[in-house]
């Protein structure tokens, strides 16, 4: 399964892109707390700013046990401020 997940702000810095493909295999399900777990794997650029993400799939944030499929929309979301 290939996922495409869109980077922002410190995250596209980082990785120097504005989206990154993750490559994961296709012999079973993955959850939200799995495809951060692989970005942090395959990606070490990135893992410094893991613990502040939060993993966005269809314009909604993502619980850490939702399934997550090749079809999404994904974006990794940092800390956000505001009022």
């Amino acid at each position: 399964m290939t996922l495409l997940i869109r980077l922002f702000g410190p995250y596209a810095d980082a990785a120097g892109a504005r989206e990154l493909r993750l490559v994961l295999p296709d012999d079973r399900a993955f959850t939200a707390a799995d495809v951060l777990s692989a970005v942090a794997d395959k990606h070490p650029d990135l893992s410094p700013l893991l613990p502040a993400a939060r993993l966005a799939a269809n314009n909604r944030f993502a619980p850490p046990s939702q399934q997550v499929f090749a079809s999404d929309e994904l974006a990794l979301i940092g800390l956000v401020s505001g009022g």
